[in-house]
């Protein structure tokens, strides 16, 4: 075998041995990146079952945090049951005296003094539970808001500056009058604290 056959063979040798070299260089590479990309997706699934454990732990922490709430209120509960159930027993055995009810009671019977206002709106605000100078009509309360009321006598009527409102008459006039009829009562209903007039007291005046 001559020199030139010796050289071509080995330059294919080496050219087959170079080409085999880059071909395992290569493998090596793809190998090296698909171990680089695993590593890569196992810690990407360390991180994810790691967040889902702590995750986990809080939802455990939490649960085990409403059981012990939970215990707490039922106890809580049945000390409550018991300390109503003891004290029902006490005050059934021995019963405590109710505070006193505030009933609006019904006023007394009185007196008014001199009334006010004008035809349209006469009303007392003066009010007496006895008898006085300052008195013109007795009162008598129907409730805690109505009642009826009727003038004293003829003296203190003619005294009053003004009747109208208050006293409807019929007959001579009030300052000829020697005497008076009642024919009905006024009425008054209260507003606030005065008695309004609603209806006038009618009175026959006697001559």
């Amino acid at each position: 075998m001559n020199s030139s056959v010796i050289i071509i063979v080995v330059l294919v040798i080496a050219l087959a041995a170079i080409g085999l070299s880059i071909k395992v260089l290569l493998d090596l590479l793809k190998l090296k990146k698909d171990i680089e990309q695993q590593h890569y997706d196992t810690e990407d699934s360390l991180s994810g079952i790691r967040k889902a454990l702590a995750t986990a732990q809080r939802e455990a922490d939490v649960s085990e945090s409403l059981k012990a709430i939970d215990e707490r209120l039922n106890k809580l509960e049945r000390s409550s049951r018991i300390s109503a159930v003891r004290e029902g027993d006490a005050n059934a055995q021995q019963p405590r005296d109710l505070p006193p009810r505030n009933v609006n009671k019904q006023p007394k019977d009185g007196f008014f003094g001199s009334p006010k206002g004008d035809a349209d709106t006469a009303l007392f605000n003066d009010q007496y539970d006895e008898l006085r100078d300052e008195c013109f009509f007795s009162v008598h309360f129907l409730s805690t808001t109505e009642g009826e009321y009727a003038p004293i006598d003829l003296m203190r009527l003619k005294s009053l500056p003004s009747i109208e409102g208050v006293v409807r008459y019929t007959g001579c006039p009030l300052k000829e009058a020697r005497g008076f009829q009642l024919i009905s009562k006024g009425q008054v209903k209260k507003q606030s604290n005065y008695w309004v007039v609603t209806a006038p007291a009618e009175l026959q005046m006697l001559k």
